[in-house]
């Protein structure tokens, strides 16, 4: 009886193994692939819903001219007209075939499914209608379907033009000084995390407080509520910002210092490595008072 209890304990540890093994295998694989869309993409082809776009009509269509420059798993665009930057978050599956991709703005509840391959050096990209969130099934959009097929190829163009009209190198997004930094970040950025929005007033005095906004029954209607989360300073340093904690409500972090390193920035938003390491966006909140 001792022997088969050990034998199945035993089983039971090689299983927790593979199984760890084969998630850390995954992770490996999911960012060698992300490797392979970074960098600088023209879309060279559209279709939309069964509407094939004329190659000298794409710039006009597309609000960033069908540019679109990828940095881990951010998709950076810039909008040709009004200068605007404009960014979106991506996952992707490359296990599947066609491999998946999910792509999302901070801004929007909408998840734009799709699937994608490399063929050749290009990057064919198929998204289901974003309010629906069906996966197209194929690489391609007949009429009917709502799909957009597009099919991106890398860029070519020089260091200097690249920078006329995006404003940053074929390799790397523009990472602001301290200075300008310091001088955007007054007001309440909101940031997603592992609990959903997390709100962060920067003060100009260098202080910061951060809440949580919940909905609650009061006197039969029904408020939003901001719930204090943590507060203390903070400063910004070779591209970093960095919050010192001095109080908050969870536990273990008084005392702690928590690191977001800026890949890009605006007026409105900014594009960051978290702590741990993944890339993410935090919008200004409009209607919020410095």
């Amino acid at each position: 009886m001792n022997g088969c209890i050990q034998f199945r304990k035993t089983v039971g540890r090689l299983l927790v193994l593979i199984c760890a093994a084969w998630a850390s295998e995954g992770v490996a694989d999911d960012q060698a692939e992300l490797k392979l869309f970074e960098g600088s993409w023209t879309v060279v082809k559209l279709i939309e819903d069964g509407e094939v776009i004329p190659a000298d009509r794409i710039s006009e269509v597309l609000p960033s001219g069908g540019r679109i420059e990828i940095v881990d798993n951010a998709l950076l665009m810039v909008d040709a007209h009004s200068g605007k930057r404009h960014a979106r978050t991506f996952t992707i599956d490359p296990t599947r075939y066609p491999g998946t991709i999910d792509i999302k703005s901070a801004d929007e509840p909408e998840v734009s499914r799709g699937i994608y391959r490399f063929d050749d050096g290009r990057l064919i990209v198929c998204l289901g209608d974003r309010f629906t969130e069906v996966r197209p099934a194929e690489l391609s959009a007949p009429k009917g379907s709502g799909a957009t097929l597009m099919v991106l190829q890398r860029r070519t163009t020089s260091v200097d033009e690249e920078k006329k009209t995006i404003g940053r190198t074929p390799s790397a997004p523009t990472v602001p000084a301290d200075q300008e930094i310091r001088k955007l970040l007054p007001g309440v950025w909101r940031l997603p995390d592992q609990l959903g929005w997390l709100h962060i007033r920067f003060r100009e005095n260098g202080t910061f407080s951060s809440y949580r906004v919940h909905q609650e029954l009061q006197f039969f209607r029904s408020v939003f509520v901001q719930v204090p989360v943590s507060s203390g300073s903070w400063e910004v340093r070779d591209g970093r910002i960095i919050l010192n904690l001095a109080a908050t409500t969870e536990p273990g972090r008084e005392g702690t210092s928590h690191t977001f390193t800026i890949k890009a920035m605006t007026s409105t938003e900014f594009i960051f490595f978290d702590g741990l390491g993944r890339t993410n966006k935090s919008t200004r909140e409009a209607s919020a008072q410095r």
